[in-house]
């Protein structure tokens, strides 16, 4: 599991919000961080792989306290009928146009007014989501600190810092996905 706000650890650990906007963008705003949204969405094999071996990477979590960072959850009703859990969160995804998952977009949040700086869309591994964090300005300076040997309180995934992508998710692919069997 991520941890939430209140246990993060400045360089060691990100303290995730969940599902609710309001408290994040209040917080980038005051402070200038970006705002580091990740959307999800259940039953998603590539999101699953995203929570359990990129997003608790050292790598990633050494970004913690540079940005703020929230995860929001969609809700799969039916194969065409995607509806996020919380009505914020719905309304938030609308406004930056997400549609595929798992999808990490940066922010800026500035006067009440939000800006889509960058965004990624897919599976990702440690390094290549640490790439895109390092390619794009409103985070460059983040990426310049060292990874931390351990999070605090989090076991390092396997996959950490695996690439190619392929290789990085090859053991965690759904088994449809790895034999090639569309659904």
């Amino acid at each position: 599991m991520l941890p939430k706000v209140a246990e993060g650890v400045a360089g060691q650990r990100i303290g995730w919000h969940f599902d609710e906007i309001a408290p994040a963008l209040e917080q980038a705003s005051s402070d200038g961080k970006p705002l580091v949204v990740v959307v999800v969405t259940e039953p998603c094999g590539w999101c699953r792989i995203a929570l359990t071996h990129v997003l608790r990477c050292n790598g990633l979590n050494s970004l913690a306290g540079r940005a703020h960072f929230i995860l929001l959850t969609h809700e799969r009703r039916t194969s065409a009928d995607f509806r996020p859990q919380h009505p914020e969160a719905a309304h938030f995804i609308d406004l930056l146009k997400i549609e595929g998952f798992p999808t990490v977009e940066i922010v800026s949040v500035k006067n009440k007014e939000i800006t889509p700086v960058a965004r990624v869309a897919g599976a990702a591994t440690e390094a290549r989501l640490l790439q895109f964090l390092a390619d794009n300005a409103a985070l460059k300076a983040a990426t310049g600190a060292a990874a931390a040997d351990a999070a605090v309180g989090l076991p390092k995934p396997a996959a950490c810092g695996a690439t190619p992508v392929d290789a990085a998710l090859a053991d965690s692919a759904p088994l449809h996905l790895q034999k090639g069997i569309a659904r």
